[in-house]
């Protein structure tokens, strides 16, 4: 039995920053189940999802922990049922970017677009669906602990909250390391509180849920090699005319 160390939330950072330099370029490989129940008007409808998603990242700038990119959504496939229905789509296929009922999911295919992170400080996600974007993979784009000195069973947790109510509460685990790769476990409560327009409509959506991921960093440079993620959540939807 591995013994489970836990710690202060310090992060051991050196191998992620020291190995950042302007103008490096690499693809991040994120793939995501979900499972969603949403109440709306009192309309109950559960909609399992799963997403594979290819992004390409450049450094553009680096100044102590905060790391400037240039992210661009490469690729994204995978399935959505909603009642009853499944729907599979990949930006490779014609036929699914050809589809307006697909228009949204694809629209920042192969568009550039900068994001700035903090390695080592949590972030709330932009999207729950399980088809992340650019801006979500980048919050955990660099690992948080240094390959050097990672130990198995090291753990520690953080946190961050939005003056609107959103909250995430992540736990972590370094779960395996080799002289190529560090495993972190990630364990998270999310609540995001968002509004959005649909239908002449303003809808408020707020959604709990939990998250399970399982991510892998290249030992040498501290750069995400691939994430999979396992999410489940309830949704409410409220809607308020314009």
């Amino acid at each position: 039995m591995k013994k489970l160390v836990f710690a202060l939330p310090i992060m051991l950072l050196a191998t992620a920053i020291q190995a950042q330099t302007v103008g490096k370029k690499f693809q991040a490989l994120a793939s995501v189940k979900s499972n969603t129940t949403v109440n709306q008007m009192g309309t109950e409808m559960e909609i399992p999802s799963s997403g594979d998603i290819a992004t390409d990242f450049e450094v553009k700038s680096l100044t102590g922990k905060t790391v400037t990119l240039t992210s661009t959504l490469k690729r994204i496939a995978g399935a959505v049922t909603m009642m009853g229905n499944e729907q599979k789509f990949d930006s490779n296929d014609s036929a699914t970017l050809n589809n307006p009922q697909l228009a949204d999911a694809l629209k920042e295919l192969n568009k550039p677009g900068d994001i700035t992170v903090e390695i080592g400080k949590a972030a709330l996600y932009k999207d729950m669906s399980g088809l992340q974007n650019g801006e979500d993979v980048a919050t955990y784009l660099f690992s948080p602990v240094d390959a050097a000195t990672a130990k198995e069973g090291f753990a520690w947790s953080d946190s961050v909250s939005s003056a609107e109510g959103s909250k995430i509460v992540n736990k972590y685990t370094v779960s395996k390391v080799t002289k190529d790769e560090v495993t972190v476990i990630v364990i998270s409560d999310n609540k995001t509180i968002t509004t959005k327009q649909q239908n002449d409509m303003d809808l408020k959506v707020t959604m709990e849920g939990a998250l399970n991921s399982t991510r892998v960093y290249d030992a040498s440079n501290g750069i995400l090699k691939n994430a999979t993620t396992t999410f489940s959540a309830t949704a409410i939807v409220q809607c308020f005319a314009g």
